[in-house]
């Protein structure tokens, strides 16, 4: 039985971005400066993630990024899934290969820097050099949206990055 790892990968530019809108306490159109600050609220069936924007004055608008359906008998366990985002930031092959998984796929859910497939992976992948993922992803181990990709392929939000780890010889 194949076992595979599935990561969703969040890739933010840490640029704060401005919109110009109408502000109802300011009364006027203001550049809202985005906080790099973000919420969730739930109603029952949906949960939305907002972006926090702020106006010079302070004033607070917020900015929805998406919408999620709930499921029912989910327990939120916030220590669980702080483990989970931070254990899984940088790679190593040789750890992954040792825990015996066939297949990693991440799926860049936001993805908002302009980067090359073997840039990127270079620098989360800690133990494999910049050639040898080059090497990778000729030889079709390393896929995007389970197609082959050349090295030079630029990322974009919701591809899916297939790492095939059960024919790799190290």
């Amino acid at each position: 039985m194949e076992k595979k790892l599935n990561l969703n990968w969040y890739i933010y530019n840490n640029e704060a971005q401005t919109e110009y809108r109408y502000c109802h306490n300011c009364g006027c159109k203001v550049e809202f400066k985005d906080s790099l600050k973000r919420r969730q609220n739930a109603n029952g069936k949906n949960i939305f993630y907002y972006a926090i924007y702020k106006c010079p004055k302070g004033h607070s608008w917020n900015k929805q990024i998406a919408v999620f359906k709930a499921v029912s008998g989910l327990e939120n366990v916030p220590e669980e899934v702080v483990q989970n985002e931070s254990k899984y930031e940088k790679l190593s092959i040789a750890e992954l290969m040792s825990c015996e998984f066939d297949q990693v796929n991440i799926l860049l859910e936001e993805f908002e820097i302009k980067e090359r497939l073997d840039k990127f992976l270079s620098s989360k992948i800690t133990d494999v050099s910049r050639s040898e993922i080059v090497r990778l992803i000729s030889e079709g181990f390393i896929k995007i949206n389970n197609n082959t990709a050349k090295a030079k392929s630029v990322l974009k939000a919701k591809d899916k990055i297939t790492l095939l780890l059960r024919n790799i010889k190290r």
